[in-house]
């Protein structure tokens, strides 16, 4: 009995020497090798080890530039499997993986911390180096040109309308949502949708766009307009050409705009007299501005005060002031805040200019996975680590090459106070 005890502990000895030589084995594989830009590749890491787990497996990020890496929910599961003559333990983890551009992907590098049990000594902790993959994203044949580039199983344009637009009359408001649907793709690849909108005698004030991610992805911008003066107005719409990926063809979708007309008189126009005119009140205006101050009636109170409501607003639409609320929100460390601010300012400095354009054309490498990241701390299942206070630098940096190139800025002037 003595001796069978003997064998029993030797054998558990020398177990426990095998087991704390063995290393964990991890194998990684990308399945398909080659995606349509804007399709999910799923990334698959299996590890395994010779005993048990003590502790979660430390997973890297496994982000890439000019791409987007998620976790989807329940994408781990447990496994036995023999290795030799043994049966280990193991997980698998699934991570879906989206191109955003055409280019090779090389995953490597990136290692992983395991912890399993050694019987009869501490547990092991050791860093395991993930084996190389490689994807490739491909901008299908033909659909090259598009810009911005839009693929998916399908896509919608919707313009919705808000209110009766065969009953407007000066003063009232119409409130426009314009709404895209994509399945297939997620929402960063969505543009910016609201045309530009100028009518005289016509205010607009922009919502700051609404943003879905999920099996599909919506966006939705909300413009209201108010009819200050009578007249007909046509309402422009949306045509948006997209990669069918279940077709395999170039398609253009569209969302059809509306005429409508307004009650009341038209605005003033903006026509310069002749000098033979009315010009010499203007002159005479200006000479007696002072008297005229004095002798303003209660009524131009509230048109002074309107026009100061107004600038404010017009105030708010300009690219310097978004770009402020840009900053502060990342400041705060509110994500989901900073990427709405962040999809706002892009389209102020270029309407249907999207955000990952904007990274490609004046920032770096670094800007793009800055982008990526913090749209996938808002959309994805897993935490992404992002750099804010770096973010923030990028961002000043692409934003005065911006400025620097001879773009137009597009912040409203405001009007004099008292012409």
């Amino acid at each position: 009995m003595m001796r069978i005890l003997v064998f029993v502990i030797l054998g558990l000895a020398l177990s426990g020497a095998a087991w704390g030589q063995a290393q964990p084995l991890v194998r990684a594989e990308v399945k398909p090798e080659s995606v349509i830009v804007g399709e999910a590749a799923e990334l698959t890491v299996t590890v395994l080890v010779p005993t048990w787990f003590t502790r979660p497996v430390v997973y890297p990020s496994f982000e890439l530039a000019n791409a987007m890496t998620r976790l989807p929910a329940d994408s781990s599961f447990s496994i036995r499997e023999r290795v030799g003559n043994e049966s280990w333990s193991g997980i698998v983890r699934t991570y879906q993986v989206y191109p955003l551009m055409g280019a090779s992907y090389r995953m490597a590098g990136q290692t992983m911390n395991v912890t399993f049990a050694n019987p009869g000594s501490d547990p092991i902790s050791v860093d395991v180096e993930v084996p190389e993959v490689v994807l490739r994203g491909v901008v299908p044949a033909g659909a090259e040109s598009l810009d911005p580039y839009i693929a998916g199983r399908s896509f919608e344009l919707v313009l919705e309308v808000e209110g009766a637009p065969d009953q407007l009359k000066a003063g009232d408001a119409m409130v426009l949502t314009y709404r895209a649907e994509l399945e297939g793709l997620p929402a960063i690849f969505l543009p910016p949708l609201a045309p530009d909108i100028e009518f005289e005698g016509v205010s607009v004030y922009a919502d700051v766009p609404d943003v879905e991610d999920g099996a599909v992805a919506r966006r939705s911008e909300k413009v209201t307009l108010v009819f200050e003066a009578g007249g007909e107005f046509s309402i422009p719409g949306l045509e948006l050409s997209f990669w069918n990926t279940e077709s395999q063809s170039l398609e253009t979708v569209t969302a059809d705009g509306l005429v409508v007309s307004v009650v009341g008189p038209p605005a003033a126009s903006t026509v310069e007299e002749d000098s033979t005119g009315p010009r010499w009140q203007w002159i005479v205006g200006m000479a007696l501005g002072a008297t005229a101050l004095l002798i303003i009636s209660w009524r131009g109170v509230p048109a002074l005060l309107r026009r100061n409501r107004d600038a404010a607003e017009r105030r708010k639409q300009t690219e310097g002031f978004a770009f402020k609320q840009l900053m502060g929100a990342l400041g705060s460390s509110d994500n989901p805040a900073a990427y709405r601010a962040l999809l706002v300012w892009v389209e102020r400095l270029e309407p249907r200019m999207s955000a990952r354009q904007f990274a490609t054309r004046y920032g770096d490498g670094a800007l793009a996975e800055a982008i990526t990241a913090l749209s996938a701390s808002v959309y994805a299942d897993a935490e992404t680590p992002l750099d804010l206070r770096q973010f923030r630098r990028q961002l000043a940096v692409a934003r005065k090459r911006y400025l620097a190139g001879g773009a137009e800025e597009r912040a409203l002037q405001l009007p004099p106070l008292n012409p």
